[in-house]
């Protein structure tokens, strides 16, 4: 009996750290598809941007998303696509990735949106964080951006609130 206990004893030990292994390496395999599918999200965004039509871009985010920023909130895919609609009329921008930390199935991405302002020609770059939470649909449920509106908040007046 006792040597049945240190058999199973020493076959438990010898699994732990197999099945701890399994599971880091689930929990890896969603954070790189996390990144992977924030990484596309963002090149598409740029492309639609170049092209004018925010559609291909749009369709990263669920039908209830949830968008925030410091000037203007937006929840469902309609509001979402409005808004979307009037930046790319009124902006020509893109997103240059400095850094992405994933976390499970969320993901901080910190970059630069650069852009003109069509109207007036002014030119900004604004330093923005993302926050992105990817829903089981392999689709963003929200996206939170925080940056300093100081220098362009009177450019984003009279779009979405």
């Amino acid at each position: 009996m006792r040597r049945s206990i240190a058999i199973a004893t020493a076959l438990v030990a010898l699994a732990l750290p197999l099945c701890a292994t399994q599971v880091s390496h689930a929990a890896g395999a969603v954070e790189m598809q996390v990144e992977h599918i924030v990484v596309q999200s963002i090149e598409e965004y740029n492309q639609a941007m170049e092209a004018g039509d925010p559609q291909p871009w749009i369709r990263y985010f669920t039908d209830n998303v949830h968008r925030t920023s410091p000037l203007s909130n937006q929840q469902g895919r309609q509001a979402f696509a409005d808004y979307y609609s009037w930046e790319f009329k009124n902006f020509r921008a893109k997103y240059t990735t400095k850094k992405i930390i994933v976390s499970g199935r969320s993901a901080a991405v910190i970059y630069d949106w650069e852009g003109t302002h069509k109207a007036t020609g002014t030119p900004m770059k604004i330093d923005t964080v993302a926050i992105y939470e990817l829903g089981p649909s392999g689709r963003f449920e929200s996206v939170s951006f925080y940056f300093d509106t100081a220098k362009v908040a009177a450019l984003f007046a009279g779009g979405p609130k």
